[in-house]
């Protein structure tokens, strides 16, 4: 229970942090000359994003918010379901930097209309590096990756106590 309470602040904290940024990010003029950090690899600019993820269903406003809002409220209840459950340290900790995410971009979604997204690379490609992302991005993904892991984690050790049971019986 330490862990998950410990992961819902760290969460908190990486949706505030998130926010901060966008709030600073919309208050730059629109087509202000991006800033490079850590000697050009990283820029900083500002991009109003009204789809899913690289623009897709943009003009499709109510797809958009509609399937924002949905992903959101059952990503919550997963996430609910996980804080009182004994098991599933790991996948809390999933779905509350997935959640972090979410509700960042779900927050710009209904406020702004669109979210802000302020985080490139540099990318010899101009297309790869045309697209932007936010801290909310990069906690979805992430968590989605730490999810993933633990369920995977979760399969590898139910099949090899099911070996070992297995083995026992013969023996």
């Amino acid at each position: 229970m330490r862990m998950k309470k410990w992961m819902t602040g760290f969460a908190a904290v990486l949706l505030g942090a998130d926010l901060f940024c966008k709030y600073r990010t919309e208050q730059k003029a629109d087509g202000e000359k991006e800033k490079e950090l850590f000697g050009g690899k990283v820029l900083i600019r500002k991009v109003h994003n009204h789809g899913f993820a690289l623009n897709v269903l943009s003009g499709e406003d109510r797809i958009v918010k509609g399937g924002s809002l949905l992903a959101g409220i059952l990503l919550l209840c997963y996430h609910v379901k996980l804080f009182f459950s004994k098991k599933g340290t790991w996948k809390f900790a999933g779905t509350s930097l997935m959640l972090a995410g979410a509700l960042s971009n779900l927050y710009d979604r209904f406020r702004r209309g669109y979210v802000v997204d302020y985080i490139g690379f540099a990318a010899a490609d101009p297309q790869i590096r045309k697209i932007t992302f936010n801290i909310g991005d990069f906690c979805l993904m992430a968590g989605a990756a730490v999810l993933a892991a633990a369920q995977a984690a979760r399969s590898v050790t139910k099949e090899i106590r099911k070996e070992v049971k297995k083995q026992r019986k013969t023996l």
